[in-house]
């Protein structure tokens, strides 16, 4: 095994900061959905600010996961990363539609149902993260690309 580039490393590291950024976007978004429908604006700017954030995100996720790599970690069973792969493509697919619904701005009088939907999308979102780092943070610790203590897990 070759020692990982600088390169290698700050993708890495960057899908793992990523990671731990949307999570913390989702939270202050639900936060903010459960308050008064006055926060429909400012909500509508963090919901922005997130949807470019997963966009950057996935750019360059699709560019350094091999997925196959992922799909041989000997955690998990074949029928287990069959199911996460088409669980994320259902969450790519049900992200776009929420977002394509919520954006550019969340009106006042549909604040109780953006609340709901938001609470729903931004649990799976973080979930999803939350998995992804550990998957990631694992294999690039095993493969040295990362140091020990250099990611935190949401």
């Amino acid at each position: 095994m070759q020692p990982a580039s600088d390169e290698d490393r700050a993708n890495w590291a960057r899908l793992i900061d990523d990671h731990r950024h949307i999570a913390a976007q989702c939270v202050e978004i639900a936060d903010l959905a459960q308050g008064p429908r006055e926060q429909s604006g400012p909500a509508s700017r963090k919901l922005i600010e997130l949807a470019i954030t997963v966009a950057r995100h996935l750019d360059v996720e699709d560019e350094v996961i091999d997925r196959t790599v992922i799909a041989m970690e000997p955690r998990f069973s074949a029928e287990t990363i069959a199911m996460m792969e088409e669980d994320l493509d259902i969450l790519r697919s049900d992200w776009k539609v929420f977002i394509s619904r919520w954006l550019p701005v969340i009106a006042p009088s549909e604040w109780e149902a953006f609340g709901a939907e938001a609470e729903s999308m931004l649990d799976r979102l973080s979930s999803q993260v939350m998995l992804e780092t550990e998957i990631l943070y694992d294999h690039a610790l095993r493969d040295g690309v990362v140091r020990a203590g250099g990611a935190v897990l949401h």
